[in-house]
C-alpha cells in the first residue's frame, strides 16, 4: 500500500461528481482544514503534535459517488474512514495515509407526513432533520446536540430526550442504503435484507457507508421543555437532592426525558436570565425574544475545544453511595485548570429496555464525566482527572459497558471498548453479527470503530488501520 499517484487521483476525480481534495496542496488548503475539523480532538490525538494526514479527502454528492470512492480505496488497499458530523469519540473520521470520506455535501432530508417517515442523507445533521420534521409536528429521537451527524449517531445507537418514550435512533431505522466494501450498493429493509438491517442498528459503522436512512417519526405536538438551574452550595445538598429526585420521581416515568448537567465554570453564573413571557411559541420565536440577552456572554465560550477527556458509564440505579461519589468527582475533585467540566446524568429505561438492537441499553441511568479545555498545556492534567473520576465511579456501574457514541478511545483500546459494548444480552448475538460482517466486509475495510475489532477478531482485525 502506498500513496496514490496523480493518475489514480485523476481517475477518482473523473468517477465522481463531488470533490477530491489533496492535503498539502495550497489550492485545497482551506477546504482541507474545514474537512479535518472536528468538534473536539480526542486525548489520544491531542497528545500527538501533528494533525491527521489522509492521502485523499473525498466529498461525495450522492450514493454513486460514495460507492465509487469506496471501490477506488479498496482496489488500492487504502484505509478508509467516514466523517458525518465530526463528533465521534476518538476521532474515527481521521485516517493517516488513506481516504477520508467527508459526507458534508450530503445533507438532504425528505419528510413524508402521511407515513410519518423521513429519508435522511448520510451527512445530514440533527438540526437538518429537526428543521424539516418540526413543520409537521413530528420528530425523530436524534441525540442531545443539534450538530451531531445523524448517520454516525444512529448507527451506534442514538439517545435523546425522546428515547425513553420511542426508543433509540437505531430502533427507529426502517430502511438503509449502504455502500459496501466492494463498491456495490444495497438497500436493506426488513424484507430485502433483515439481517443487515438488524446489524446496522448499533454496529453499522463497521459494515459499510450508509448514504441514506429512512427513519420512523413520532408526533410531538405538545412538548414541554426547559432548563431548571440551581446554585450549588458547600456540602452540595442541592446537587444531591436533585439526584435523588431523578432517582425517585423521574426514572419511574418513561414519558419524561431528563438530562442533568453540573457545569463547573465561573462564567456560567451570569447566564441566568429573568424571563417575563410564558406561552406557546416555536423555538425560532423563543430565540428571537430571549437570545439577545445572553448573546454576548455565549460568544465568549469556544465553539470547539482543544480537547475533551472523559468517558461514559451505565448503572442499574442511583444508590446513596453512588450519589456521594458522583458528587465528589464532579464537584470537589475538579481541577481548576479545566475550562469546563461537565457531569451529565442521562436516563435510560422505558422503551430502551425493549430494544432489539445488537448493542443494548441496559440500566436505568448513565452518566458522562468530561473535562474540556482550550489550552493544550492542560491536556495531561485534564486527562488524569477524567481517568481518576471514571475509575472511582466504575464499582457502581455495569462492568464498564460503554455507549460507543460517548467514549474516547485510541487504536490500542478498540478491542477492549468493542467487547465491552457487546453486553450480556448481546453476547448471544455476537456470532450473528460476525456472519453479517463476514458477508458484507470480509476484509474488514470498515475498521475505524471499536466494534469492527470485535466482529473481525477471528481474522486478527483491529481499528488502527491494519488488518
Amino acid at each position: 500500500m502506498g500513496a496514490p499517484v496523480p493518475e489514480e487521483v485523476e481517475e477518482l476525480r473523473g468517477a465522481i461528481k463531488g470533490r477530491v481534495l489533496l492535503p498539502g496542496q495550497d489550492q485545497d488548503a482551506p477546504a482541507v482544514d474545514e474537512a479535518l475539523r472536528v468538534w473536539a480532538v480526542s486525548p489520544a490525538n491531542a497528545a500527538q503534535p501533528r494533525r491527521p494526514s489522509p492521502a485523499v479527502i473525498v466529498q461525495p454528492r450522492g450514493t454513486a459517488d460514495v460507492a465509487a470512492a469506496v471501490k477506488w480505496a479498496t482496489a488500492r488497499g487504502l484505509p478508509l474512514a467516514v466523517k458525518c458530523g465530526g463528533h465521534g469519540g476518538g476521532n474515527p473520521c481521521w485516517v493517516d495515509g488513506g481516504v477520508m470520506l467527508d459526507l458534508s455535501l450530503m445533507r438532504s432530508v425528505y419528510v413524508d407526513p402521511e407515513s410519518r417517515t423521513a429519508v435522511v442523507d448520510g451527512g445530514a445533521l440533527a438540526c437538518d432533520v429537526d428543521a424539516e420534521t418540526a413543520m409537521h409536528g413530528l420528530a425523530a429521537p436524534l441525540g442531545v446536540c443539534s450538530v451531531v451527524g445523524v448517520g454516525g449517531l444512529a448507527l451506534n445507537g442514538g439517545l435523546s430526550l425522546l428515547s425513553r418514550a420511542v426508543g433509540a435512533t437505531a430502533d427507529n431505522i426502517l430502511e438503509a442504503t449502504v455502500a459496501l466494501a466492494d463498491g456495490s450498493v444495497v438497500h436493506a429493509t426488513a424484507d430485502s435484507d433483515p439481517e443487515l438491517l438488524w446489524a446496522l442498528k448499533g454496529a453499522g459503522t463497521a459494515l459499510g457507508v450508509v448514504t441514506k436512512l429512512k427513519l420512523q417519526l413520532h408526533e410531538v405536538s405538545n412538548f414541554y421543555c426547559g432548563v431548571l438551574a440551581w446554585r450549588d452550595e458547600p456540602g452540595h445538598a442541592t446537587y444531591k437532592a436533585v439526584l435523588r429526585f431523578v432517582r425517585d420521581v423521574v426514572i419511574p416515568n418513561p414519558c419524561i426525558g431528563f438530562n442533568l448537567a453540573r457545569v463547573v465554570d465561573p462564567a456560567i453564573g451570569p447566564l441566568l436570565v429573568s424571563l417575563d413571557t410564558v406561552g406557546a411559541a416555536s423555538w425560532q420565536e423563543t430565540q428571537s425574544t430571549h437570545a439577545p440577552a445572553i448573546a454576548g456572554l455565549l460568544a465568549a465560550f469556544p465553539e470547539h475545544y482543544e480537547s475533551w477527556a472523559g468517558g461514559h458509564l451505565k448503572a442499574e440505579q442511583l444508590t446513596e453511595a453512588c450519589i456521594d461519589q458522583l458528587v465528589r468527582w464532579t464537584a470537589d475533585e475538579v481541577p481548576p485548570s479545566c475550562h469546563t467540566t461537565l457531569a451529565f446524568v442521562e436516563l435510560l429505561g422505558g422503551r430502551l429496555h425493549d430494544s432489539q438492537a445488537p448493542v443494548g441499553w441496559q440500566g436505568d441511568v448513565q452518566w458522562v464525566v468530561q473535562a474540556g479545555w482550550t489550552d493544550p498545556a492542560v491536556h495531561e492534567e485534564g486527562s488524569a482527572y477524567a481517568a481518576a473520576a471514571l475509575k472511582a465511579l466504575a464499582p457502581f456501574c455495569q462492568a464498564q459497558k460503554p455507549y460507543i457514541n460517548m467514549v474516547e478511545y485510541s487504536p490500542d483500546q478498540c478491542m477492549d471498548y468493542g467487547q465491552a459494548a457487546l453486553t450480556v444480552r448481546d453476547a448471544a448475538n455476537l456470532e450473528r453479527l460476525r456472519r453479517v460482517k463476514q458477508r458484507v466486509d470480509p476484509t474488514n475495510m470498515f475498521r475505524h470503530t471499536p466494534l469492527a475489532a470485535v466482529l473481525a477478531a477471528e481474522a486478527g482485525g483491529s481499528c488502527n488501520g491494519s488488518n
